[in-house]
């Protein structure tokens, strides 16, 4: 869609809600939104719940649509419309909200006069429905089909919906006509075009399914070898590691003798006589540094009192969970008679923080080659099994005058 055909689908739907144009130009469009497009579009459902439940008048949002982002108005707020635009989005939802089904009546072309005889025309009742097909694989093709069902007299016609763009229709019944009886339920109706698709798709070629099957076939066997290799690769390494798992043990008994062979001397020299180390002069002993004295056996050593730990002069700290003293919250009165709005009071109040402690968090653990391997294996087969989708469009009741049963000579597809 380019921005002409952007601005005329706009046009369409605001007009099909009987919206107030504020003010229209070349570049841009101001409109006063009514009650059921302010609800798809506005983004306010908490002000529209206010105002129903208060019973309020509302005040109509007005909004204005720019559709050329170089010659944007710069004296009000615009918002640019395109057709990646999220406000545009919510326009095709609306849409397909409101406009699903439709009941419409063939009127007069303009440049055509009626006859002179004031007899009533007959107005037959067809039930038209658009369908779309999907079949659906790593690949997708869309197959769209226009179906018409005769309810006075049961026939089906393909290719409804282009002859209805033909013809001239309008919401409500035109003078000097009426409308045939229904002889067929819309029920019946949808199960003659049930029977109808699953025709078609017997028809259809059906070696694009065979083809996803193979390349499914294909994608497994990757994935299947992929694994065995992995798990044969995991079992060599743990292999390896029980192998070497004796000789680590010899090595730290090897360097736990050696640390015993390095303390032997050390306790040795601790064990000399007395006599010995006092025969040694003062001097000598004297010029011995600090180090040397420090190096004494343990046994010769002071034991010094062991202090136990003080506690703090504030006290120990409150266990978790436990009541802190605070100020009382204040009541709504206390905070209206201070100044205070109803909106801060309810964001203050209304809010509960969980606490930590409550919060329960499962541990993430890593998921095993065999876990991974079928997860992997589903993914493949939801990504290439062939499937075949039907999704209902669109439709409506259509009283027309003419006869579409020509359609039947010309039954043609479009495909997306």
């Amino acid at each position: 869609m380019n921005q002409m055909q952007v601005r005329e689908y706009v046009e369409k739907y605001l007009a099909a809600f009987s919206s107030h144009i504020v003010e229209t130009h070349p570049d841009f469009l101001t409109v006063k939104l009514p009650v059921e497009v302010d609800k798809d579009i506005g983004n306010r459902p908490f002000y529209w719940s206010w105002v129903e439940k208060m019973n309020l008048p509302y005040q109509p949002m007005v909004l204005t649509f720019c559709f050329h982002p170089d010659r944007m108005p710069s004296d009000r707020r615009v918002e640019h419309l395109h057709l990646g635009a999220a406000r545009l989005q919510q326009i095709f939802q609306s849409t397909r909200k409101h406009g699903s089904f439709v009941c419409m009546y063939e009127t007069q072309p303009p440049g055509q006069t009626r006859p002179l005889s004031r007899r009533s025309a007959p107005l037959v009742p067809w039930l038209g429905v658009n369908w779309k097909i999907s079949f659906i694989c790593d690949k997708k093709r869309d197959l769209i089909l226009h179906f018409g069902v005769n309810l006075h007299q049961p026939q089906l016609v393909r290719e409804f919906y282009p002859f209805l763009l033909e013809r001239p229709l309008a919401p409500a019944i035109p003078d000097y006509h009426y409308t045939l009886d229904r002889r067929m339920t819309i029920p019946e109706a949808f199960a003659m075009m049930e029977a109808e698709i699953h025709r078609i798709l017997a028809q259809e070629d059906q070696r694009w399914a065979e083809e996803a099957r193979q390349r499914l076939e294909e994608e497994l066997q990757i994935l299947e070898d992929y694994y065995r290799e992995l798990e044969a690769r995991e079992a060599g390494e743990s292999t390896e590691q029980h192998e070497a798992s004796p000789l680590a043990e010899r090595s730290e008994e090897m360097s736990e003798e050696q640390e015993l062979q390095l303390e032997k001397p050390q306790g040795q020299q601790a064990e000399q006589p007395q006599g010995q180390q006092a025969e040694q002069p003062q001097g000598q002993q004297a010029e011995q540094p600090q180090g040397q004295q420090a190096e004494q056996p343990r046994g010769q050593r002071e034991a010094k009192p062991v202090e136990e730990p003080q506690p703090p002069a504030w006290g120990p700290p409150p266990p978790m969970g436990a009541a802190r003293d605070e100020p009382p919250l204040p009541t709504l009165e206390e905070h209206l008679s201070s100044g205070g709005k109803i909106l801060d009071f309810l964001q203050a109040n209304s809010f509960q923080e969980t606490p930590k402690e409550k919060i329960q968090l499962d541990e993430w653990k890593a998921s095993t080659p065999g876990e991974e391997k079928q997860r992997r294996m589903d993914e493949m087969r939801w990504q290439y099994e062939p499937r075949i989708a039907v999704q209902f469009i669109n439709g409506g009741l259509f009283y027309l005058q003419s006869d579409p049963a020509s359609a039947m000579a010309l039954p043609s597809r479009r495909k997306l």
